[in-house]
């Protein structure tokens, strides 16, 4: 699925229950928030830092810095986060 197919979609979903559409996104971001603890984040890094990458693009150690940045985010309210992406970041999907 490219950007345009996914955004007809996500209108698509958007236009059917606009309520529900915003708090199915809040959800989404809410159960991978939970999942980004101190616990799981230090467990994912130890089982990144057993694969070779010798081969990858991707040390490692960046690896398991771009998982504890997202547990950073995580613990900003998730509704800053979409604010802050809708204001701040640019996509070059279209």
């Amino acid at each position: 699925m490219n950007y345009k197919e996914a955004a007809k979609e996500l209108d698509k979903m958007r236009r059917s229950n606009e309520v529900l559409f915003r708090m199915a996104i809040s959800h989404l971001m809410d159960v991978g928030i939970r999942h980004l603890t101190d616990e799981n984040v230090e467990y994912t890094c130890q089982e990144i830092m057993k694969e070779d990458d010798s081969h990858s693009f991707m040390t490692n150690e960046f690896s398991c810095a771009i998982v504890r940045a997202a547990a950073k985010i995580a613990k900003i309210n998730h509704t800053y986060v979409l604010a802050y992406i809708g204001e701040n970041l640019k996509y070059d999907v279209v």
